[in-house]
């Protein structure tokens, strides 16, 4: 067995190995060239094959943010593994400890004092370890010194039925009467739009926001899919979707308790619904909202996730 790095006519060979390593993670072509072989963060050993013969037995996705995020910067500490599997008929061979061997030298090497898996928020695929769908691969994990710093909750709802009720168009009046109105982005809001993301949310959501408004122009991101809370006309709080993917949404701090939250998520899910979806779900988010607003609207956990970090000692060299 050795390690080399990915090559072009690796694709179809590695897709098969992630559908068989990571069954619940399985991706199409068109994803794995977005979200790999086109991130701006990638460099020629992020992705690395274990190779056993002429067969892929194992692959490893480490990157470091070589280029700023709106509002966040490069986290120098950091580095992340974003996925990462062993063939099932390969494992209790040392593929994983070698591919994970690897993914702390490429860390190391650029100075980070840490290696997350998995929340690289410009691309991730999930934000960590599913715990009872991997349990044998964080118990490895944990083996080798990784410990959880966090976990996130995946959550779904029915939305092919759901319908406003009276006591959500009765806060929805109440908030109206205090000026806060529920509206659809237009374009013709996008500067300020785009203001209230880099003053109020995190850096992330920031550059997210900005990618769909230029998917916007090109006709791939939908003008309802964005909704807005206005106080007299002032932004303080969104809700986006696309597809049957819902979030993130949020609301300035000082607005917060007023119920705008809710109104803007439910508002969400009925839109969701007239588009014509039968299901939303949200791949990340924290325990107080999974019980709150998410829990209020029909949502159900579908899966918790273990955010896991390392310390890694300094580079040798």
């Amino acid at each position: 067995m050795h390690l080399r790095p990915y090559t072009d006519a690796d694709c179809p060979h590695l897709l098969a190995l992630w559908e068989q390593a990571l069954p619940g993670e399985a991706i199409l072509r068109e994803e794995f060239e977005r979200r790999v072989l086109l991130d701006a963060n990638r460099e020629p050993d992020s992705l690395m094959l274990a190779v056993e013969g002429d067969r892929l037995v194992g692959f490893i996705l480490c990157l470091v943010l070589r280029y700023p995020i709106e509002n966040t910067g490069t986290l120098e500490h950091r580095g992340f593994i974003t996925a990462f599997g062993v063939h099932p008929e390969h494992r209790g061979r040392g593929v994983g400890s070698a591919l994970l061997a690897h993914a702390e030298a490429f860390c190391r090497a650029r100075h980070r004092t840490e290696v997350a898996l998995a929340p690289y928020t410009p691309n991730y695929f999930v934000p960590g370890v599913d715990k009872a769908r991997y349990p044998e691969g964080l118990a490895f994990l944990v083996r080798r010194g990784f410990v959880e710093f966090s976990e996130a909750i995946a959550m779904d709802a029915p939305v092919g039925q759901f319908d406003l009720d009276a006591e959500l168009l009765e806060r929805e009046q109440r908030l109206r009467g205090e000026g806060i109105v529920i509206e659809p982005f237009r374009r013709e809001r996008m500067v300020d739009y785009l203001d209230f993301m880099n003053r109020v949310m995190p850096g992330p959501w920031l550059e997210d926001a900005r990618r769909n408004l230029r998917d916007f122009t090109r006709g791939l991101f939908p003008e309802d899919g964005i909704l807005l809370a206005c106080h007299e006309g002032r932004i303080i709080g969104y809700c986006q979707f696309e597809a049957e993917h819902f979030g993130p949404f949020g609301v300035e701090d000082g607005w917060q308790g007023k119920g705008i939250g809710t109104v803007l998520l439910a508002r969400t899910l009925y839109r969701m619904r007239l588009k014509g979806h039968h299901s939303a779900y949200v791949l990340w988010t924290g325990e107080r909202a999974a019980k709150g607003v998410y829990g209020r609207l029909g949502f159900t956990v579908s899966r918790r996730f273990a955010v896991l970090r390392k310390m890694l000692p300094k580079d040798a060299s």
